[in-house]
């Protein structure tokens, strides 16, 4: 019978742990400095550019996000935490924003009005769209026609 008592870690194990999770808070703070502006330009780009599949560069440039925080790794060190895991009862940050954006709705957002907005949002961005990129309009109407 093997015994459950934890592992002890020494000093220099965790001076060398701290450093290097100090050196991966930094490429992780970097790293989401550059998203920062990078996500709004991919944002306005696609929505302006392309009308059919406006999110193209957002969710491309979020799996590449995502693909980095894999390899910095920030926590993978929680793993020699001995205690019993960390359990938040809240689910995520997505789940509280839901709940706020749906509260804030329901107050103060008439759904009538919300549509119109979004309509009008949406005939911008493809007037926009249809100026900047004149040519897919002349195969739209050459492909419709036939």
């Amino acid at each position: 019978m093997k015994s459950t008592k934890p592992k002890i870690h020494s000093r220099s194990e965790v001076v060398h742990d701290t450093l290097v999770l100090q050196l991966k808070l930094i490429i992780d703070g970097l790293r989401d400095l550059m998203l920062m502006p990078l996500v709004l330009i991919a944002s306005i780009y696609g929505l302006v550019m392309h009308k059919s599949n406006p999110g193209r560069y957002l969710y491309r440039l979020l799996s590449y996000g995502k693909a980095s925080e894999k390899w910095i790794g920030l926590f993978d060190e929680a793993e020699k935490d001995h205690l019993d895991p960390v359990d938040l009862k809240s689910t995520s940050f997505d789940d509280l924003i839901k709940k706020t954006q749906n509260a804030f709705e329901s107050k103060y957002i008439n759904e009538e009005k919300k549509q119109k907005l979004l309509s009008k949002l949406n005939s911008t961005l493809d007037e926009i769209n249809t100026k900047i990129n004149p040519e897919k309009k002349v195969w739209r109407i050459f492909f419709s026609a036939g």
